[in-house]
């Protein structure tokens, strides 16, 4: 009967390390869970970030009167350029309904970008798509409050 203390100790063992296993992979997830979180948190943080400064740019050119056609052209172009990076880091990282909303986005922040290259001073005549523009940016807002947890529906 000397293998009974040996078959315990080896069931205690393999017991003991199963429950080891099943803990470290429980953290490993949360950490992971944790990592994934806070890459969503500051890639959309860059992505509004990118939007609230060409938004800002935008309307400063729209109200610039000394600005030649090319120059505001230009200006335009340059200032939308930097939302670029963010929304190529959304189509890899964001969830489906996230993506289609921002894409919506994008979509809108262009055409407010267009009606500036054509000379449109947004504060008079193109706020009907500054309102769509704003629209657009609540809504895609609330879906990344949604992705990340923060919407206040818990």
């Amino acid at each position: 009967m000397a293998w009974l203390p040996l078959l315990g100790t080896l069931l205690g063992a393999v017991i003991a390390l199963g429950s080891a296993l099943i803990v470290e992979r429980r953290r490993e997830r949360k950490e992971e869970r944790r990592e994934r979180l806070k890459a969503k948190q500051e890639m959309y943080a860059r992505y509004l970030g990118a939007h609230a400064d060409t938004r800002t740019q935008l309307r400063i050119i729209s109200l610039a009167t000394n600005l030649t056609d090319e120059e505001r052209g230009y200006r335009a172009y340059i200032a939308y350029a930097a939302c670029y990076a963010p929304r190529y880091e959304i189509a890899v990282l964001a969830p489906p309904p996230v993506l289609a909303l921002a894409k919506d986005f994008d979509r809108c922040a262009r055409d407010l970008r267009d009606l500036i290259v054509e000379g449109t001073r947004i504060q008079t005549h193109g706020r009907q798509h500054m309102q769509r523009y704003l629209d657009a940016l609540n809504i895609v807002q609330a879906a990344m409050r949604t992705d990340l947890g923060t919407d206040g529906n818990d």
